[in-house]
């Protein structure tokens, strides 16, 4: 990799392969590859965690957890105010993913807790008591399907009963 900038279709293949499989090894992606060595794809995997392309880590599956209660927030905060509520709102374990947005809201969060009593707690008297945060709207997740590139129980349990269906309509056609 020559910059933090520049990635080649060999970078892009590592971060494809750990994006579906982050337990993979240098030697099985090589592999996988078939014209690249194992040391070649270790420093690879190396640059693009010191530069900041990739972070390898654990995503919780909320729907296999016991954090029942899934929301979204919308968060409208008071302009030279959004970098300060973001690094408070980071700071926080129950925010799954955190972003500036465009359009009525400038904040968007992913959040995750065991109660309905926990969630409201949290919008109430942690979020909207943040300096700049001007208003909260909460949107109720029912059923995640998939979180960061990642299939929840959710949808491999759909998954597999869409494919039971299909094969029962087609041994009785």
């Amino acid at each position: 990799m020559a910059n933090r900038e520049e990635l080649d279709d060999l970078d892009r293949t590592v971060i494809s392969m750990l994006t579906e499989d982050g337990r993979l090894s240098a030697s099985e992606i090589a592999g996988r590859i078939g014209n690249v060595s194992e040391r070649t794809i270790r420093n690879r995997i190396a640059g693009l965690l010191q530069n900041r392309h990739i972070v390898i880590g654990a995503i919780p599956d909320p729907t296999a957890s016991s954090r029942d209660v899934q929301a979204d927030l919308w968060i409208d905060v008071e302009p030279g105010k959004v970098d300060e509520v973001a690094a408070q709102l980071g700071e926080y374990d129950e925010v799954g993913y955190l972003a500036a947005v465009t359009g009525r809201y400038t904040l968007t969060a992913a959040i995750f807790f065991n109660t309905n009593a926990e969630l409201f707690e949290f919008t109430e008297n942690v979020i909207g008591k943040i300096p700049g945060v001007r208003k909260v709207v909460t949107h109720m997740i029912l059923r995640m399907y998939k979180i960061y590139g990642t299939r929840t129980t959710a949808l491999s349990q759909q998954s597999a009963s869409a494919s039971g269906t299909a094969r029962r309509a087609r041994r009785t056609t």
